[in-house]
């Protein structure tokens, strides 16, 4: 239904436009508007990894970079994400001073990227105007316009185009309405352009949160981003490693800013709207409850890992497109919890984790801890989903038992495969693995039992032993495991 409302509001004059986007499988064209901005470069990134969405054109304002230096910096960045033939068309330049910020956008982290098209002649762009104009004719469905600057070229279309307005499906806009006070940047620096724009009639959403609102693009979400393997998430880390760059990250100057209307539009639902103009023009008032600022940085997380399965080991779903992480997926208190969990344990642990308390059919701490040993002992062994052999030594009875569930999912060692074998001799939290000639054995460390026996010991004193409300009570304190326990610290490795 979701699904279906989307493609309504696309291919409908639109009366009341909803609060959340969800997306066709068949991608969405979506037209980018930029003034190449180092947030902007992330942004494009990020949509270019979302598989919901196509990007069919890119076009360059005067803000952050002259329109022509930003086409250059952004035809490197297509090159980087695979996406050499999107068309670029370039924007006119404003009577308006140059940001003091503008040297360092139009060369900052650009070392590592092409420069120049493979005749080593600096490329010829067309204008803005046109390519907008072309991309548009030639769409057999309405088109997204994402922009991400002064909306100085889309109010130059609507004008001297007709088919502008006809074939924009929607508008999203990193800024503030052209009466706000204060002004957002993008729209003070174009702002008769806003004004026409916003006047249109055409459904539109504007994002622009305060800074407070938004989470920093820090040290700590760059240092995730270096341990993703994928050509996208090495993208965007390599134009941070400018040194003018990673000092202001350091420092903690960036925030999500323009790529929070990029995942608005991504992310059904990360993003709160109120109405005005008649429910035309929606504007932004806040992220989500529950998962607030996290949220907006574990999509960094998600969408540039792309598919779990390109990563050594990765676990690829066999019945789902993609593995549930959208918060209206998830029950209440693991929502508001997956953001945070994802983003520090990574996205294979979350899959294993998942599988594990569906298969499990209650959230427990053993199941949990089971998926994170076994996902470290394949990061130990270097090994993939069902190339190991397992024996569990924790028995047969509840809890210790549980853990071996846990084992089982992450490792894809099932007793169905035959792949596990549990020692019915022992009953510790302890596991075996074997990658053909090595072996490792992994025990939860004896802190962690003794933490795990006191906190049932006074579930089972407040609520009784298997109560709903014990069952309740450890449902809670498993989601603190799940999120605090690192399985990097919490066993004790013991290789032969």
């Amino acid at each position: 239904m979701r699904r279906i409302f989307f493609w309504l509001l696309l291919f409908v004059s639109v009366a009341c436009v909803g609060t959340a986007v969800a997306h066709e499988p068949n991608a969405v064209s979506v037209i980018v508007d930029t003034d190449a901005g180092l947030d902007d470069i992330r942004a494009i990134a990020l949509l270019a990894q979302s598989g919901d969405f196509s990007l069919v054109a890119v076009v360059t304002s005067d803000g952050s970079c002259t329109p022509e230096a930003g086409a250059r910096n952004v035809r490197r960045a297509l090159r980087a994400l695979g996406l050499a033939d999107v068309p670029v068309g370039v924007g006119e330049p404003l009577d308006a001073p140059a940001p003091f910020w503008r040297p360092m956008s139009e060369s900052m982290g650009w070392t590592t990227a092409e420069a120049s098209d493979k005749t080593g002649e600096p490329e010829r762009f067309p204008s803005a105007i046109s390519v907008i104009a072309r991309t548009l004719q030639v769409s057999e469905t309405p088109v997204v316009y994402l922009c991400l600057g002064p909306l100085t070229n889309l109010a130059a279309a609507l004008r001297s185009e007709a088919v502008v307005q006809q074939h924009i499906g929607i508008v999203y806009y990193s800024g503030s309405l052209p009466d706000a006070r204060p002004l957002s940047w993008n729209t003070e620096r174009d702002i008769s352009a806003a004004s026409f724009v916003f006047s249109a009639d055409i459904p539109l959403r504007a994002v622009r949160l305060p800074d407070d609102a938004l989470p920093r693009f820090d040290a700590d979400l760059l240092e995730n981003l270096r341990r993703i393997d994928t050509p996208a998430a090495r993208f965007v880390a390599s134009i941070h490693e400018d040194p003018r760059v990673l000092a202001l990250v350091r420092e903690g100057h960036f925030r999500c800013w323009d790529e929070t209307a990029a995942l608005a539009l991504i992310v059904p639902g990360v993003v709160e709207y109120d109405s005005v103009s008649a429910a035309k023009v929606r504007i932004a008032t806040g992220l989500a409850a529950g998962g607030e600022g996290d949220a907006l940085r574990y999509w960094y997380t998600a969408l540039l890992s792309g598919d779990p399965s390109v990563s050594v080991g990765g676990r690829k779903p066999v019945i789902m497109a993609r593995y549930p992480v959208s918060p209206d997926l998830l029950q209440e208190d693991v929502r508001k919890l997956a953001p945070a969990i994802i983003e520090r344990h990574g996205l294979e642990e979350w899959h294993a984790a998942f599988l594990t308390n569906e298969l499990h059919r209650h959230l427990g701490a053993y199941s949990l801890i089971g998926a994170k040993m076994g996902i470290r002992a394949r990061e130990i062994l270097g090994a993939g989903v069902d190339e190991l052999s397992v024996v569990s030594y924790t028995g047969s009875d509840p809890p210790l038992s549980c853990l071996t569930d846990g084992l089982q999912v992450a490792t894809g060692a099932s007793l169905g495969r035959g792949a596990i074998t549990v020692d019915s001799k022992r009953a510790e939290p302890a596991a075996m693995f074997i990658s053909g000639s090595r072996r490792i054995t992994l025990r939860l460390s004896p802190e962690i039992v003794a933490q795990i026996e006191a906190d049932i010991k006074d579930a089972i004193a407040r609520c009784g032993n298997l109560t709903p409300a014990y069952w309740e009570s450890v449902r809670d304190m498993s989601l603190g495991y799940w999120l605090e326990m690192d399985r990097s610290r919490i066993f004790i490795e013991d290789a032969e």
